[in-house]
C-alpha cells in the first residue's frame, strides 16, 4: 500500500457500512454494562482473535501526569490551539527551530515537564503482560512519551515519534536526544550529515515512512483491534479502526468516555486505562491457566 496514501484522503480517511460485530450489545444495553461484565467479554474477545493490535492514545497517559491536548482537561481545550506552522518553521529555520526546542516556553514547558516526569502506570504493565502472553501482537500509539517503551514492551510503534530522540530528517537514522550535540544548531546526522529534528512529528510534518509502514501493515494484518484512551480523531491513526472494522474485523474499545468510534466498536469497556487493563490483563491471564489444565470438556486433566 502507498505511503501517500497515510493521510486523510487515502483509504484510511472513513468508511462506510461498518456495524458493531457479534460480540456486540447494541446501544444503550452495551453501554450500561458494569465494568467487570465489559471486561469478560473483551478478554473472551481477545483469546478468539489471532492478531490483535493495540492502538492507543493521550488517554492512555492522563493516568501518568500527562495532559491530553483535546476533550475535558486537554491543554489546547483550556488555551486554544498552538500555530500550526512547526514543521514549515523547521524548514525555513532550522536553526530558529532548535533554539526554541531548547528552550522551551508555555505550553510546550508544561508539556516537556510532564514528559520527562511521567511514569508508567499498571496499565501499562498489563500492556506488557499481554503482549508476553503472546495475546497482544504489536502496539500503535499515537503517543510521544516513549512510556510503553519504557515499561518493556517490544513491538512498539510510535506514529508520533518519541519525545527523547532525534530523527534525521534526510535518511532517517534516530539518536537519544541526550547524544545529540546541539552546540551548533542545528545539529547533524552522525550517519549521513544530514539536518536533524526531534522525533516529535509536529503540525504539517508527513508521518516518518518507516514508522508508517510498519502501521500499515500492522492494521492489515489485525483480526482485533484494543483501542485504549484514543479519540479516534486524529489521521491518519482514526483510520486504522475504520479500516479494521470494514474488513469485518473486531474493535474493543477502552476508554472512560464515548468516543467517535464507540458505536462501530463490537465491545465497549468504560474504564481508565490504569484500572481497566489490569482487569483485563488477569481476566485473560485467568482463562490461558483454565485452558491449559483443563482438557476440551471444561475438567481438570
Amino acid at each position: 500500500m502507498p505511503y501517500a496514501n497515510m493521510s486523510p484522503d487515502g483509504p484510511y480517511s472513513g468508511v462506510s457500512g461498518c456495524g458493531p460485530g457479534r460480540y456486540s450489545l447494541t446501544g444503550t444495553l452495551q453501554k450500561a454494562l458494569p465494568l467487570k461484565d465489559s471486561i469478560e467479554l473483551a478478554a473472551d474477545a481477545l483469546l478468539e482473535h489471532d492478531y490483535v493490535v493495540g492502538l492507543t492514545g493521550a488517554g492512555m497517559s492522563v493516568e501518568s501526569g500527562i495532559r491530553p491536548f483535546r476533550g475535558p482537561g486537554g491543554i489546547w481545550t483550556e488555551r486554544g490551539e498552538p500555530p500550526l506552522d512547526d514543521y514549515r518553521r523547521f524548514v525555513l529555520n532550522p536553526a530558529a527551530y532548535w533554539r526554541e526546542l531548547l528552550s522551551p516556553q508555555g505550553i510546550r514547558h508544561e508539556l516537556q515537564s510532564s514528559l520527562e516526569s511521567a511514569e508508567p502506570h499498571q496499565g501499562y504493565h498489563a500492556m506488557v503482560e499481554l503482549e508476553s502472553l503472546g495475546v497482544v501482537k504489536y502496539i500503535i500509539t499515537q503517543n510521544i512519551d516513549g512510556l510503553h517503551r519504557k515499561t518493556g514492551s517490544k513491538n512498539v510503534a510510535e506514529l508520533h515519534g518519541n519525545h527523547s530522540l532525534c530523527r534525521c530528517v534526510d535518511c532517517g537514522a534516530r539518536s537519544d536526544r541526550v547524544d545529540v550535540d546541539t552546540t551548533v544548531l542545528p545539529p547533524r546526522c552522525g550517519v549521513c550529515g544530514g539536518v536533524m529534528k526531534d522525533d516529535v512529528v509536529v503540525f504539517g510534518e508527513p508521518i516518518p515512512r518507516d514508522v508508517g509502514e510498519i502501521c500499515i501493515e500492522q492494521t492489515e494484518r489485525a483480526d482485533c483491534m484494543l483501542l485504549v484512551g484514543t479519540s479516534a480523531y486524529v489521521y491518519p491513526a482514526a483510520g486504522f479502526p475504520l479500516r479494521v472494522a470494514e474488513r469485518g474485523r473486531t474493535l474493543v474499545e477502552i476508554g472512560p468516555h464515548p468516543t467517535e468510534i464507540s458505536d462501530l466498536c463490537d465491545i465497549v469497556v468504560r474504564g481508565t486505562a490504569a484500572a481497566a487493563l489490569p482487569a483485563l490483563s488477569r481476566a485473560v491471564a485467568a482463562r490461558l491457566v483454565f485452558r491449559s489444565t483443563s482438557d476440551e470438556n471444561g475438567k481438570a486433566k
